[in-house]
């Protein structure tokens, strides 16, 4: 297992947090060309960071079938650079610190390689399998995991404490929210409801669908369909629901645990599929109206 290390110690370069900062709110474009400034100068060749937000960056590009079509040689570059990023010396500490992008990144591989399988991109397909077995192996596809000194995560030990059908239920959450991190980058379309360009209902909806949850269309739907639940009790999995004064305009899924301050992913008109802290939006935390699950 890898060793704890504080995010901090190797964290304090405002220009690779910066890379982080872009990368979790999906601006992957941005991420690449800020990412290859930084390799370029010999005064960053102490950090491995350059390198992997530029391979992470390259892989969720790839998903842009016309941006693709210009930089087929991407998939081989990603996992070049990523090779280089796990060659650096700081390797179990950035692998610690990364976990979450780690994983969210195998379970988005996943569907990538389905979608290169499917247009008969089987090269690029197998590139994609070949990686997530062999370089990704071990990663758990888990949104909490923080390793501590002993191997064991916070998450997993209070598991322990649950019943068989809590632990069961906590895990089928944690596979959601993975899931729906994964698809952060994703343009917004109206009624989009697939991969192609999702509006905010249609993502959740395509969420759902995903582990076997059929839900309602629209957000308005949705909440009179859900189960209520009290907006600081939502959790990992669970929908917030959101009002402009005439009824309920827009919905996102919880990412954040119980008690913690709400963050959702949800599909945003000007940016596509965005993570959203909400204390921090002046935006939409005056319009949080109810929250609710389908879990």
């Amino acid at each position: 297992m890898f060793a704890f290390v504080s995010i901090a110690a190797y964290s304090q370069d405002k220009k690779i947090d910066q890379l982080e900062i872009l990368y979790d709110q999906g601006y992957y474009h941005k991420v690449l060309r800020k990412a290859e400034k930084l390799i370029a100068k010999p005064e960053y060749d102490f950090s491995g960071l350059p390198s992997f937000y530029k391979s992470l960056a390259l892989f969720r590009m790839a998903n842009d079938e016309r941006w693709f079509r210009r930089n087929r040689n991407a998939i081989k570059e990603a996992i070049t650079v990523y090779n280089t990023f796990m060659e650096n010396e700081k390797i179990e500490h950035y692998l610690a610190a990364h976990y979450h992008e780690i994983a969210s990144l195998k379970t988005y591989l996943v569907d990538l390689e389905t979608t290169f399988s499917s247009k008969q991109m089987k090269p690029e397909a197998k590139l994609i399998q070949d990686f997530r077995m062999n370089q990704l192996k071990g990663i758990r596809p888990r949104p909490d995991f923080k390793p501590t000194q002993d191997g064991d995560s916070e998450k997993e030990v209070v598991a322990e404490n649950l019943s068989e059908s809590e632990a069961k239920q906590l895990s089928f959450r944690q596979k959601m929210v993975v899931y729906a991190k994964s698809l952060v980058g994703v343009k917004y379309v109206w009624a989009g409801s697939d991969p192609n360009g999702f509006d905010c209902s249609g993502f959740v909806g395509y969420v759902h669908r995903k582990y076997g949850l059929v839900i309602p269309r629209t957000a308005s739907a949705q909440l009179k369909g859900a189960k209520k639940v009290k907006t600081k009790e939502a959790f990992l999995g669970d929908l917030l629901f959101f009002s402009s004064g005439s009824g309920i305009s827009h919905v996102g899924l919880v990412i954040s645990e119980k008690g913690d301050n709400l963050v959702m992913v949800h599909a945003s008109t000007s940016k596509g599929v965005i993570i959203t802290e909400i204390e921090k939006s002046t935006y939409w935390k005056p319009r949080l109206e109810a929250a609710g699950t389908f879990i």
